[in-house]
């Protein structure tokens, strides 16, 4: 099954994004997504409000997350699909932390990505930071762009690699790096090395490399100071997504302004949502970004 998001961006181009995926309904504190015929049922604690389909179809699932046994119960005799966006392919897996390896409210941030680096007429030098299973690195890889691709998680980094091969994109210039993102950037700094765009996703915890852990309640305000000291005097782009309900649009746009290449510009700012034509959209996160 194949939807069509048609997303206008400043240039008044329209783009057509191709995909497998689509939000049945969500509420009552669970999401039931389908991708291709494959159906699977997870937690979504944002959806608090009453399911609009009905519970025979919520039943009518091949795979679903037991909150309270903490594992998947799936029939085995369905195999789980790749997800498909116009020429991209990526592995999908049920994964112990309830997720599958794709964020569906980052579609309309990958078709503006793409847009703005197509209208860019220029080589970009472009770091991707937390940057999970590589959905936003594969998007943003073209033949003007040699793009960082960042993750603490030697597994995610992995899986990323897998989707650039599935895609068919591993000739192109990526460069993949396992790292806490606030040490390597430091050292980026400390090698003069700079970027045109950058895509940033931070989680509300997360464990690197001996050790290390990321907060974004206390290590957010020193990311942004090593982010303003790596951008380029020219930059292309800067986009900021966060999903934790403490950190909203306001946090966002008070660390995003501190940016010294990108005062007195305008930000744009954008909730992110799941759309749903059967079903409530699902609201999944916050995004604030800016383009040259």
């Amino acid at each position: 099954m194949e939807n069509e998001l048609i997303v206008t961006g400043c240039s008044h181009m329209k783009n057509l994004l191709n995909y497998n995926y689509k939000l049945l309904d969500c509420g009552e504190f669970e999401k039931l997504e389908q991708i291709g015929d494959f159906v699977i049922r997870r937690p979504a604690p944002q959806a608090t409000w009453k399911r609009k389909l009905d519970n025979n179809i919520w039943k009518q699932y091949q795979a679903r997350f037991d909150q309270t046994q903490s594992r998947w119960i799936e029939n085995k005799e369905n195999i789980l699909p790749f997800f498909e966006c116009n020429s991209l392919t990526f592995e999908l897996r049920l994964s112990p932390n309830q997720q599958i390896g794709i964020f569906p409210e980052q579609l309309t941030n990958w078709m503006w990505l793409q847009e703005v680096i197509s209208n860019a007429n220029r080589p970009l030098r472009i770091l991707n930071g937390f940057a999970y299973t590589g959905a936003s690195t594969l998007f943003a890889s073209a033949k003007n762009t040699t793009v960082t691709h960042l993750d603490a998680s030697s597994s995610s980094v992995n899986w990323a690699k897998q989707n650039c091969q599935l895609s068919n994109l591993e000739n192109n210039h990526i460069r993949w790096i396992v790292d806490d993102i606030i040490s390597f950037l430091t050292r980026e700094i400390r090698r003069g090395t700079i970027y045109d765009g950058i895509i940033l996703d931070p989680p509300a915890f997360g464990r690197g490399k001996k050790g290390a852990t990321w907060k974004i309640s206390r290590d957010f305000p020193k990311l942004m100071n090593l982010i303003d000291k790596l951008l380029s005097k020219n930059p292309e782009f800067v986009i900021l997504s966060c999903h934790d309900k403490d950190f909203g649009t306001q946090e966002l746009q008070t660390e995003f302004s501190k940016l010294q290449s990108l005062k007195n510009r305008k930000i744009e700012t954008l909730n992110l949502t799941i759309k749903s034509d059967t079903g409530s959209d699902l609201p999944a996160g916050k995004c604030v970004r800016w383009r040259r």
